[in-house]
């Protein structure tokens, strides 16, 4: 996935809209992103991420009232919009977050609306949310693990269990095509299947030996010398 474009309005700290555009940043192949404690990073990588995926981890309790704390106490409307390119032809594709808070109670910001789209011929088409996972390859837990990895959280990380390492890497690396296992077990449970339809069909001849044959030989060659 390479970011573009993104624009907040309303979220934590930017009560203003500002607009990051991305592309001077990844022409370089490499960049980071700098600044004192409590200056917006965290908050720029949350924006991504819940615009992807529709949650954060930092605001995604049971009973929290995410939606009034995520939007800014000076703010009545809250915006997201990030556009970012992926796959093998680099398709465009569009999340678009926003919020209003009530009018008249100040506590309650109603229902965040995320839409997304597919960039199709300089048009953006509309899509299923559920696409967008599809289109990056990861799950919010492995883009959570490789993109945006919590504060304190690394030694986790690093302590994942075999059978969650594996899946984030054949996520990361598209390696499920080389997946054999269930490919192998398939084939050897066909050929136990056919090998039993064999044997089942041999035990009905009954038991054959080499003395069995020749005596069937001699029968047969006197059979033929009688119609002769």
């Amino acid at each position: 996935m390479i970011p573009i474009q993104l624009t907040i309005q309303g979220l934590y700290s930017y009560q203003k809209k500002q607009t990051i555009d991305f592309t001077t940043l990844t022409a370089a192949g490499l960049f980071g992103i700098f600044g004192s404690v409590g200056s917006g990073k965290s908050s720029v990588l949350e924006a991504i991420t819940f615009a992807l995926y529709g949650k954060t981890d930092r605001l995604n309790l049971s009973g929290d009232n995410r939606n009034y704390n995520m939007m800014n106490l000076k703010s009545n409307e809250l915006l997201i919009d990030f556009i970012f390119e992926t796959g093998k032809d680099q398709t465009a594709y569009r999340a678009v977050v926003t919020g209003k808070r009530n009018s008249k109670q100040f506590e309650e910001v109603k229902k965040l609306d995320r839409n997304t789209y597919k960039k199709v011929n300089e048009n953006w088409i509309p899509i299923e949310n559920s696409a967008l996972e599809n289109a990056i390859g990861l799950s919010y837990e492995n883009f959570k693990r490789t993109i945006i990895i919590p504060q304190g959280q690394f030694q986790e990380f690093l302590q994942l269990g075999n059978k969650d390492r594996t899946q984030m890497l054949k996520e990361l690396f598209n390696l499920g095509k080389f997946e054999l296992y269930y490919k192998t077990v398939a084939l050897e449970s066909k050929n136990n299947e056919q090998k039993q339809n064999l044997q089942g069909q041999l035990q009905q001849l009954g038991e054959i030996d080499a003395n069995k044959i020749a005596e069937l030989e001699t029968q047969l060659l006197e059979l033929k010398k009688s119609f002769g």
